[in-house]
């Protein structure tokens, strides 16, 4: 770590601002994200077969809750392994692999989500029809 300190005229001390790291696009990882998420095509078909059935049988409520109630928790998990996987040292694969399964995780519940769910729930809004 290294610490820079300055003094100004007045004689006060101040520190300099901190690199502010590199920029939202350029840490989105387009590549990375694109893989993951056609690496969890097989996990998201059945997970939208499973929300479509609920749907079906139960309730469109209720299949927005089974499938939102994932995705809240997914999305914390893959923040707390991204986050272990950024603090770890670059030599270790095992937060980066975890961090990986995080993120096509959810991706997985995500696409699910989005074929099974909304395109019904705007037919169910504008027109009334149930089937």
């Amino acid at each position: 770590m290294h610490v820079t300190v300055t003094f100004d005229q007045d004689g006060e001390l101040s520190a300099p601002d901190p690199d502010p790291g590199p920029r939202w696009w350029q840490r989105i990882r387009l590549g990375y994200n694109a893989a993951l998420a056609t690496l969890s095509l097989t996990l998201a078909g059945p997970w939208a077969a499973l929300l479509t059935t609920v749907r079906e049988e139960e309730s469109l409520a209720g299949a927005w809750v089974i499938a939102l109630v994932p995705l809240t928790v997914l999305a914390f998990v893959d923040n707390a392994k991204r986050a272990e996987a950024t603090g770890a040292h670059p030599d270790l694969w095992g937060p980066k692999l975890r961090a990986a399964a995080a993120r096509c995780a959810l991706w997985a519940a995500a696409i699910g989500t989005a074929l099974a769910l909304p395109v019904t729930t705007l037919v169910y809004i504008l027109t009334g029809v149930r089937a």
